[in-house]
């Protein structure tokens, strides 16, 4: 499958993005790079270029390696000038943290393409207005699309989920359109505690809104349920159960709840002809309410988010800044408790990449940058093997102004070992969870 394929060759470049990382800087410094090798295992084909042997591997699509003269304490004998170890401390320091930098650098290509192809996001478009709200109270009904917040035009649902936050208690000024009639209210967000992703407590601002996500023409089917044998196709836009006209989604699904699991009469409209298609939707019980399902998925209520080279540079760096805190903030809640430890392994990385590469190479990229960035974060731990470790060392070395000692370096390797295969047990153990009894 073509899905496999990219994610095969995405996670090679994630890899090799972080070992040119490495082989720039040591090439840079004037360090011998013995060898550099795109891929792992036997040579398709190689060739010496200077002092560094250059390789093709047959597993090209893992990564590759790069081995610099004298990285290894054995190695380094002390009249060894070009020995890697011999080098001055910013030296070493440089080329240990450099694989970590260029991750960071393809995540902001990755994200800085994305955002200048176009990537989908949700419109500006009202699902739910909860009674009693600010919204609710100004007039504000499902439907309505807004344009503009305080003076500053919208196009995005982030854009007006962020004038909401910045808005905080004041007054905001919020012009939408209705059936193609713009009006404009104005109200007092009201300021209600939430539990944020990292399931901290924080007030915010709400006015009592949801975002339109579904459209109500079908984009697919789900397996094995009514709909996907029924005679209605990807492309047929929903327009009545039984008669009852249905405008939003919602109002799709309470009307195949009221079937009560007969027979339903399906009104679409499939490009200008009205075709009706009885469906008798499938009886789903769970712990506290029977639910009646057609299996129909339907399209999602979106536009494409684009931006110019230079804005696009800008939004990218700036959201690798904010995927960063994030994934710091959840790492030491994880370590201290706080949240649930919801991490993935080998096995969910492959998972969700190819759930998330049948939606689309844009979306594809978007995970690979979120996954360098992680990288680089986990890369950067202080721990041996990891580059954090070796910068760790260097640092120990450039304070106490000599080379740390082996006993200790052994040590950290072996403590570094044990956390790691703990981890990738752990991960490993979550991903198996997941996938074979959905937790």
């Amino acid at each position: 499958m073509v899905e496999v394929l990219y994610i095969i060759i995405a996670l090679g470049m994630t890899v090799l993005v972080h070992e040119l990382g490495h082989f720039v800087s040591a090439k840079a410094q004037g360090i011998k790079v013995e060898k550099f090798s795109i891929g792992w295992g036997p040579p398709i084909v190689s060739f010496k270029k200077g002092e560094t042997e250059y390789m093709i591997s047959w597993l090209f699509f893992l990564g590759g390696f790069v081995k610099l003269e004298g990285e290894h304490p054995e190695e380094a004998h002390p009249e060894n000038e070009n020995a890697f170890l011999n080098q001055p401390v910013p030296k070493k320091m440089l080329v240990a943290v450099s694989g970590v930098f260029m991750n960071y650098v393809f995540a902001v290509f990755l994200i800085w393409v994305v955002l200048m192809a176009g990537n989908d996001v949700l419109k500006p478009q009202i699902g739910k207005v909860s009674p009693g709200y600010p919204a609710a109270l100004a007039g504000i009904k499902t439907g309505d699309t807004v344009t503009e917040i305080n003076g500053k035009k919208i196009k995005y649902w982030e854009e007006l989920s962020q004038g909401i936050k910045e808005s905080g208690d004041k007054e905001m000024v919020i012009k939408y359109t209705r059936e193609g009639k713009e009006e404009t209210v104005k109200l007092f967000p009201k300021i209600e505690e939430s539990v944020t992703i990292l399931n901290e407590k924080e007030k915010r601002p709400f006015i009592g809104i949801s975002p339109l996500a579904e459209t109500m023409y079908i984009d697919s089917f789900e397996k094995g349920y009514p709909a996907e044998s029924s005679g209605l196709l990807k492309g047929d836009m929903l327009v009545s159960v039984n008669g009852e006209k249905v405008k939003y989604w919602d109002d799709f699904k309470a009307q195949i709840q009221k079937t009560g699991g007969k027979s339903a009469l399906i009104e679409v409209n499939r490009k200008g002809e009205t075709v009706k298609i009885n469906v008798t939707p499938k009886e789903e019980k769970s712990e506290n309410e029977t639910v009646y399902v057609a299996g129909i998925i339907p399209g999602l209520n979106t536009i494409k988010e684009r931006y110019n080279p230079a804005k696009a540079f800008v939004k990218a760096f700036n959201n690798t800044w904010e995927f960063t805190v994030l994934t710091v903030k959840s790492i030491y809640r994880m370590i201290t408790r706080k949240m649930a430890a919801d991490v993935a392994g080998p096995i969910g990385v492959m998972e969700i990449s190819y759930k998330v590469a049948k939606t689309g190479i844009i979306n594809l990229l978007m995970l690979f940058a979120i996954i360098n960035i992680n990288l680089a974060i986990v890369n950067f731990l202080p721990l041996l093997p990891l580059d954090g470790g070796l910068a760790l060392i260097f640092a120990i070395e450039g304070i106490t102004k000599k080379p740390v000692s082996l006993k200790f370096q052994e040590a950290l390797m072996q403590l570094g070992w044990f956390l790691l295969i703990a981890l990738l047990v752990f991960v490993t153990y979550k991903d198996i969870a997941r996938l074979f009894f959905k937790v």
